[in-house]
């Protein structure tokens, strides 16, 4: 299992800065302005193209290797 915590800013003029958690490279946590995604449980590679389109920039926060089950 490898979890990700990723960032995603966004530009003026609807600037906004959200968190994401990816479980093996799907969304499982987003903040409520990015709930679409988790809903959809949304790809780490389509979160990537989405954020390209709308001009957003995605980061990496912290990624984590490990066997943790979820719950």
């Amino acid at each position: 299992m490898v979890e990700v915590l990723a960032q995603i800013r966004a530009p003026k003029p609807r600037q906004f800065v959200a968190g994401l958690v990816l479980w093996d490279d799907i969304v499982v946590e987003a903040a409520p302005i990015l709930h679409f995604m988790k809903r959809g449980r949304w790809t780490r590679s389509r979160v990537r193209e989405h954020c390209q389109l709308k001009g957003w920039r995605v980061s990496v926060v912290y990624e984590m290797k490990g066997a943790y089950q979820r719950c």
